[in-house]
């Protein structure tokens, strides 16, 4: 029998014995360990403090790696079951925005057998990511490392295969089953990348939904399936706002956002429960934007977005922010039958501290502007970012920093960026518009309100996941004289990005590193980069989730 390397004897397949590695290795993408035969020591010889020693980092990629085969009795139901234990204890709870007794993203292990294989393998390969980059964020590479990769790789791939096998199958493709894993495939794509696939399994995801008549009829055949849509959901809508306003998807997917709100009742409520609680009146507003965002270049609709466009200033100014926080402080998340979100409706909001948002958490003290309103809009009452006090409560911080970044971004895509007389916004029949005023003001309150969410990093991995929009909007608003905030803005993205393991905010702060550096060529000349011309052109980007 030809000698096999070290990887081609744990996969059990034939080597081919080339040198200086063997094909199978260089398909797949590993080191090859080569083909010694010594015999290595056992383990149970070594001692203790041998076994507990890290393993050997090279010193130049230069250096082959030792490869360290698994313990035979670590089979790959073991890798499974403690993928899944991982994931359980140290994923799912970055999925759900507060401490409630009942998580729908948790895996019971007693019924581990009932439970989809290609699902399975999809929450180990989560794990393997996660696990990896708490461990080594930096990606050395060591033993461990290609250990990781294999197993990632092996599950991924299988995961893959059997979704498209659901999907060539008239009797499957549109199933239950079929567009849960197409949607967790989503989710998994985007934690190992913010410019990799998502964007084909989001589509695929929404075709599934089409064919079966829409997302209400969706969640009306199943409504244990709220917790998995209200992903699908907010990836959507936050997804079009990093896309070109000529993005083949945009119009369509916009389009079809529109009547989301049509699914059941308080369809949008499910956000609070998840990493994204974008408050009900402004997921809607954002959705508008995107709406308007995807027309902007259709001349014969150019009054409907110009009313639009005033549709979204005075709702967005309208939001009350404090009496929104006051009905969260009786939020419970997910129903423990998992068919959608509760509130505590036997005791009254006031005077009840917000819930934590895991475990061990507290909320940040923040101090939101109370700089004067200087714009005259419908409902200018509400219009001054609350409150003017220092307060702990966190619900009343993510009140203020969506309603100001949604704010921020509508102004610029709508108004700043199109190269359009700016008269609808100044008639008879409309209020007068202090447009620089109110970008100072959002401005200010969104940057204050972020500020301590992201002052250290257990603050930022306890809190940070939960504004990814409004912090990106944040970074996309500074320019060249505000280094400091620029800094504080990617290495907040950064440390949340690790802390909950995935590359999506990380991501994000290299997008907006090269958006500031285009913009300071760009002003040179008189100018400024739109949305649009930075997106344009570029692969399919999210922010994180």
């Amino acid at each position: 029998m030809p000698v096999r390397c070290g990887i081609c004897r744990y996969r059990g397949v034939r080597c081919d014995g080339a040198r200086p590695c063997c094909s199978q290795c260089q398909s797949i993408g590993f080191a090859c360990p080569g083909y010694t035969t010594t015999q290595r020591p056992s383990r149970d010889k070594v001692g203790v403090l041998a076994r507990l020693h890290p393993d050997h980092v090279p010193d130049s990629m230069n250096e082959s790696l030792v490869y360290d085969p698994v313990p035979e009795l670590y089979n790959e139901a073991q890798i499974i079951f403690d993928g899944l234990h991982y994931f359980n204890d140290r994923v799912s709870n970055d999925l759900i925005s507060i401490a409630t007794h009942s998580n729908p993203y948790q895996v019971p292990l007693s019924s581990m057998d009932k439970i989809p294989r290609i699902y399975v393998n999809l929450l180990v390969t989560t794990a393997i990511v996660h696990r990896t980059m708490q461990e080594d964020p930096a990606f050395v590479r060591s033993s461990a490392l290609v250990q990781r990769e294999h197993d990632l790789y092996t599950f991924r791939l299988r995961a893959l295969q059997e979704v498209n096998n659901r999907l060539s199958k008239e009797d499957t493709q549109t199933s239950d089953s079929t567009l849960m894993c197409v949607i967790c495939l989503l989710l998994s794509t985007m934690q190992q990348s913010a410019y990799g696939d998502w964007r084909a399994h989001l589509e695929g995801a929404r075709r599934i939904i089409q064919l079966r008549g829409g997302l209400k009829e969706v969640i009306g055949q199943n409504p244990f399936f709220k917790p998995l849509m209200a992903f699908f959901v907010a990836i959507d809508v936050m997804s079009a706002t990093t896309a070109p306003s000529s993005h083949r998807h945009m119009y369509a997917a916009t389009t079809m956002a529109l009547h989301y709100w049509e699914a059941a009742p308080g369809i949008f409520q499910s956000n609070y429960a998840i990493s994204a609680p974008c408050p009900e009146e402004l997921f809607q507003v954002l959705i508008l934007v995107n709406y308007l965002r995807a027309i902007s270049k259709k001349s014969n609709l150019t009054s409907r977005r110009h009313a639009g466009t005033w549709m979204v200033l005075n709702k967005v100014q309208a939001f009350n922010a404090p009496q929104w926080a006051m009905k969260m402080k009786s939020f419970r998340g997910w129903k423990p039958s998992g068919d959608g979100v509760e509130f505590d409706v036997t005791t009254s909001g006031s005077g009840r501290k917000t819930p934590p948002l895991s475990r061990g958490q507290q909320a940040p003290r923040t101090s939101p502007t109370t700089t004067k309103h200087s714009t005259k809009i419908q409902m200018e009452t509400n219009a001054t970012p609350e409150p003017t006090a220092l307060i702990e409560d966190l619900w009343l911080n993510i009140a203020v920093v969506y309603r100001s970044a949604i704010v921020l971004y509508a102004i610029r895509t709508l108004i700043l960026d199109l190269p359009e007389d700016k008269d609808f916004l100044y008639t008879e029949d409309t209020p007068y518009l202090n447009l620089e005023a109110l970008r100072l003001e959002h401005s200010r309150a969104l940057r204050e309100c972020l500020t301590p969410i992201f002052s250290d990093a257990t603050n930022a991995h306890q809190f940070g996941k939960l504004v990814y929009f409004p912090m990106f909007v944040c970074g996309m608003e500074l320019d060249q004289a505000e280094e400091g905030f620029q800094n504080f803005v990617a290495h907040g993205l950064e440390t949340v990005g690790t802390a909950c393991g995935t590359l999506g905010p990380i991501s994000a702060a290299d997008e907006l590193r090269g958006y500031w550096a285009a913009s300071v060529k760009k002003k040179k000349n008189g100018g400024h980069v739109t949305w649009d011309e930075w997106f344009e052109g570029k692969p399919d980007f999210i922010f994180g989730f």
